[in-house]
């Protein structure tokens, strides 16, 4: 990543630090430990849930109750705090939602009962939920076009050692004592106040800052000037002309039926290895193992899916949007295969592929969702994706697998409460993620072709718009 150019300055006594080589890097890696951290915060419940689940008195069902009463919390609070970030120094949205998420997650160390869990997660959506589009439109604006899917894609790495950890240390220590797991909560609520301090110690770069660096089109000042005005527009009106882009509606609608399948997966992984009718994993060796496969297979697939994305680029146009969808209907039919081995060897070979598959999507989907966007818009087009795939796709998915699996226990729970619920989870995914990948993969492959323009009526609009100015 040492090709990655920095910025020019927009704020008074910054430019000697902005022209250094090494400060658009500086800023990468303190994105990335917080997106490291979001994704711990995240994981570190899942990686205790199943005993935490039989400490507190609630079955499988109440795990994906309170999995989705996290995703639905951060999906409704995306818009607004989207908007705020398009109106705002993106690097304070992101501080304050790093410090307010941090205290939440050591707060959960308190909760007694099942409803008490289930406020906490609610109040820890609404910390992440401002993070990921001020984030994103930040990288969006250091990092020029050319490269934004590598740099997506090892941003995005973060978020595997965040799972790998969040999973080994929620499943370790909630299998030392009663009431361990409470430490977990501890542990990683802390270290997100430091990170909150460095990012609002970041300098804000200018709206399209490294693309217009690139092309050397306009002087800061235009941009600058451009920028204030195309953010004053009516919220209601930038949605409606972010959905009217073709390519952001179909990386929407993958996004639905994949963020489906990756919530379900990471909400319940470490749970159905610990079930005795199929593995029979102890809580700390099911986290390790769920959180490896996902890091070591999904850094694979990430940064494997980023390259080909950019590599592929100047040959076909739409190749960001095609590379998610070749991955996620490849991994249809693994996952099928993964779910249904009774084998734990052969349910690791095919989660591993589906895994490698799967997370191709993660840097070309993001690259993709701000090469479509005006530059001024990138959090707004983030927080509309955010909210419609989360409401619709993962939100709720966690809840209705938890239930399925319920219902298909004979017992009416029983299967749970003695750690017997595997084939009932497993007959839950099957029905509900095999088909889900498929269609994701259908929509990106021959959604593919109008990148190509969508990408021209953006970068038209930004010169548009300086020219105005």
């Amino acid at each position: 990543m040492s090709d990655f150019v920095p910025s020019s300055t927009a704020e008074p006594g910054a430019k000697t630090r902005a022209t250094r080589r090494s400060y658009p890097m500086y800023v990468f890696w303190i994105m990335f430990a917080i997106s490291f951290l979001n994704y711990l915060d995240r994981n570190v419940f899942t990686g205790a849930a199943n005993t935490i689940a039989l400490e507190l008195g609630f079955g499988v069902d109440g795990i994906g109750f309170i999995a989705s009463a996290f995703l639905i919390v951060y999906t409704l609070f995306t818009i607004p705090l989207g908007i705020w970030a398009d109106r705002a120094k993106r690097k304070d949205v992101v501080a304050t939602c790093v410090g307010v998420w941090s205290v939440i997650t050591a707060l959960t160390a308190l909760a007694g009962n099942f409803f008490t869990l289930f406020g906490a997660r609610m109040l820890l959506g609404v910390g992440e939920a401002g993070y990921f589009p001020a984030g994103t439109a930040l990288m969006g604006d250091y990092f020029k076009r050319s490269s934004r899917s590598r740099v997506m894609s090892w941003w995005s790495v973060a978020q595997l050692f965040g799972i790998l950890i969040g999973f080994v240390l929620g499943g370790t220590l909630a299998g030392l004592f009663v009431g361990s797991w409470r430490l977990a909560f501890l542990i990683t609520g802390v270290p997100g106040l430091i990170l909150a301090f460095l990012a609002w110690r970041l300098r804000e770069p200018r709206r399209n800052e490294a693309d217009e660096e690139e092309l050397a089109a306009e002087t800061a000042r235009e941009v600058e000037i451009s920028s204030e005005k195309r953010v004053s527009a009516n919220p209601f009106w930038q949605f409606r002309d972010l959905l009217r882009i073709k390519s952001l509606v179909v990386i929407i609608v993958m996004q639905i039926f994949s963020f489906f399948v990756l919530s379900v997966a990471t909400t319940f992984l470490p749970t159905f290895l610990q079930q005795k009718d199929l593995y029979g994993l102890s809580s700390g060796f099911a986290g390790l193992f769920s959180g490896g496969v996902i890091v070591v297979a999904g850094l694979i697939g990430t940064v494997c899916g980023g390259y080909l994305a950019d590599w592929l680029s100047g040959r076909f146009p739409g190749s960001r949007i095609m590379v998610c969808g070749i991955g996620f209907l490849l991994s249809s039919p693994l996952f099928a295969l993964a779910v249904l081995s009774r084998s734990f060897g052969m349910f690791s070979l095919f989660f591993v592929l589906t895994t490698i598959l799967i997370t191709f999507y993660t840097g070309p989907s993001t690259a993709a969702t701000q090469d479509v966007a005006p530059a001024a818009l990138r959090a707004s087009a983030v927080a509309v994706s955010l909210l419609i795939a989360h409401m619709l796709g993962d939100a709720f998915s966690p809840a209705i697998v938890g239930e399925l699996a319920r219902m298909f226990d004979p017992t009416g729970g029983l299967h749970f409460a003695q750690t017997m619920a595997g084939h009932d989870l497993s007959l839950a995914m099957l029905v509900t993620c095999t088909p889900a990948l498929a269609i994701a993969g259908l929509v990106g492959i021959f959604g593919s072709r109008w990148m190509k323009t969508d990408v021209a009526a953006a970068e038209e609009a930004d010169r548009l718009a300086s020219r105005a100015a």
